[in-house]
């Protein structure tokens, strides 16, 4: 039983690490295409790649083999693109925008989760939730 309870404890640690690189990586990708910079690839994990989820636009989504992890890959982030669509030649106060766009969308979601117990009414002493028993 405690090798169960082990692999669970490993399958939902990898689950939630995960969700919460592909919400960091979604800030970058959502702030970098309202600023019109192009995106190549979306990618949940990594390389080598197991299976492209999309593939229409200029944009791949792609599901990797290495199962911690993510990433997005924007035109001219290593700095070498003349493309006037790329990370490179955006503006600066475009760029200050997207880098730290991961972490304010992790705020976004510690603001949308922490409050939520609260939000909750208190269980009477007979361990009914107020407002949700039968009738009476």
């Amino acid at each position: 039983m405690a090798i169960i309870q082990g692999a669970i404890t490993i399958l939902l640690f990898i689950f939630i690490l995960c969700a919460l690189v592909v919400i960091h990586e979604l800030g970058h990708f959502v702030l970098a295409r309202f600023f019109g910079i192009r995106v190549h690839e979306f990618g949940i994990g990594f390389p080598p790649r197991a299976k492209v989820m999309r593939d229409r636009g200029e944009t791949i989504y792609t599901l990797n083999w290495l199962p911690i992890g993510g990433f997005v890959r924007l035109e001219g982030e290593d700095g070498d693109s003349d493309d006037p669509r790329s990370f490179a030649v955006a503006a600066l106060p475009k760029k200050e925008a997207v880098l730290p766009a991961g972490v304010g969308l992790h705020l976004v979601l510690a603001f949308l989760i922490v409050p939520g117990p609260a939000w909750r009414p208190p269980p009477t002493p007979d361990g009914v939730v107020a407002g949700r028993g039968g009738g009476g």
